[in-house]
């Protein structure tokens, strides 16, 4: 079951997380939330996500999809060729 809460911005842009959210995380004053936005929603949580999750057949599709995109585009880079310039960059063995 989804519910479905409201708060307001400010014009800095912040908002206050509903007691009852605050309460079913365990999010405390001074806590960090962390914020994920997938291009259509967003969402909050009190811990921190796991980019490499995958949530279901039609998120991995995607990301599937997406992957190839990059590969074609040009936007993939060789592990070794990083690892090798992070390496000599930070003077590691």
């Amino acid at each position: 079951m989804v519910t479905m809460m409201s708060t307001k911005l400010t014009k800095g842009g912040q908002t206050t997380v509903p007691k009852e959210v605050r309460t079913a995380l365990g999010i405390a004053d001074g806590a960090r939330v962390y914020w994920s936005f997938d291009g259509r929603r967003a969402w909050v949580s009190a811990t921190p996500t796991d980019p490499l999750e995958v949530t279901g057949e039609e998120d991995f599709r995607i990301r599937l999809a997406e992957a190839k995109d990059d590969a074609a585009a040009g936007r993939v880079r060789d592990a070794r060729a990083v690892s090798a310039e992070l390496r000599a960059r930070y003077n590691l063995a």
